[in-house]
């Protein structure tokens, strides 16, 4: 039964602009044509970044999509994947430590500029919130959490070897943060584009 489904859902995403997979559903944009805002672009240009230097694996469209539906989410490749890079023991453990502590600085970085595109959206009510500005924001979240599990998953890799956690673990925790408020903003933005969705009625 399973099967069918996934065969239909593909045959009917194939005549669809984009699949964007958040936990616990699939939504689909049916627009190529939708303008690309700055909040869209930043989203996707976070993604790409996080894919590029290897934070989160790159994301393989329908099989991927087809992986989620016939087996369900998963973020135990990613954060091992990362961590796999962390295991060699010719280097010490405050080398390995500072490229976690980097890496998720940058992370943290790139989507505080991301929120910071939200919030210019949220705060200008002459802007209409559109569903691929919700869409891709929400990527941009799945992908920080992911990069996120994948940078605990590295330190732990590291901590075998030592106690001494700093400054990876700093870190982490501000990327947490920022991931937490970029959650806030999200539920915003949903709630705002299903209000202009309502007044339209």
């Amino acid at each position: 039964m399973r099967s069918v489904f996934l065969g239909a859902t593909l045959l009917v995403l194939a005549g669809c602009a984009t699949v964007s997979v958040v936990p616990g559903e699939a939504t689909v944009e049916t627009s190529l044509s939708a303008k690309q805002t700055a909040l869209r672009t930043a989203s996707d240009t976070f993604c790409e970044r996080l894919e590029s230097e290897g934070w989160v694996e790159a994301s393989n469209g329908f099989a991927n999509l087809a992986s989620i539906l016939m087996h369900g989410q998963s973020d135990t490749e990613t954060a091992t994947s990362y961590a796999d890079a962390f295991s060699d023991l010719s280097v010490a453990p405050s080398v390995h430590l500072m490229t976690i502590a980097d890496d998720a600085n940058a992370a943290r970085e790139g989507l505080e500029q991301v929120a910071g595109e939200a919030r210019k959206v949220l705060n200008d009510q002459t802007v209409e919130t559109q569903r691929s500005d919700v869409t891709s924001f929400e990527r941009a979240l799945v992908r920080a959490q992911r990069a996120s599990r994948a940078f605990a998953g590295a330190l732990e890799t590291v901590g075998e070897r030592t106690s001494q956690s700093a400054p990876a673990d700093t870190a982490i925790e501000a990327f947490n943060a920022e991931i937490d408020d970029a959650r806030r903003l999200a539920d915003e933005l949903a709630a705002r584009y299903a209000s202009l969705g309502e007044n339209s009625v």
